[in-house]
């Protein structure tokens, strides 16, 4: 192995070294958590931000099988009982308690929710759908996250259209 094949593998591994941790601070660290409610009639959603800094949910969306996202309007805090509209800030290294409200859960007895930061990038979480389309959500709210949002989902613009 020649010098300069050396030196261009040290540098490869500075360049990745340099990336990793400049992704790192940059990637938010987003871990949903997703509960029924007793009635059927809402569902408790824990957005837990993992992150140094704090972050601004967009919205909340509904995702049926069909893959049309129904995104909401408001979201109710479950810790004090009153109802936001987005964007909804999450502190850092907090979690955030939203209860969704409505007929959500008796429209399909499979579907997901998916959470857009106000960047773009889309989280989902869901307990009733099959393994295999779960897999392909997931693998599109991965693409969200590591495009920063670009690609994967549609980015909704339901917080700015109450400025129009």
């Amino acid at each position: 192995m020649s010098v300069s094949e050396l030196v261009s593998i040290l540098a490869l591994g500075i360049s990745f070294t340099a990336l990793y941790f400049t992704f790192k601070k940059d990637a938010h660290r987003i871990r949903l958590t997703l509960n029924k409610g007793p009635h059927g009639t809402s569902d408790f959603i824990s957005i837990n931000n993992d992150s140094s800094f704090s972050v601004f949910i967009s919205s909340v969306g509904h995702l049926p099988l069909d893959g049309k996202i129904e995104w909401t309007r408001k979201i109710c805090d479950g810790k004090l009982n009153k109802s936001f509209e987005f964007p909804v800030k999450v502190d850092a290294r907090s979690t955030y308690q939203g209860v969704l409200l409505g007929d959500y859960p008796s429209k399909s007895k499979q579907y997901t929710y998916c959470v857009q930061l106000d960047c773009g990038r889309t989280f989902v979480i869901s307990n009733t759908i099959p393994r295999k389309d779960y897999a392909k959500l997931k693998l599109l709210s991965l693409l969200s996250w590591l495009s920063s949002g670009r690609a994967g989902f549609k980015k909704n613009d339901i917080h700015i259209s109450k400025y129009r």
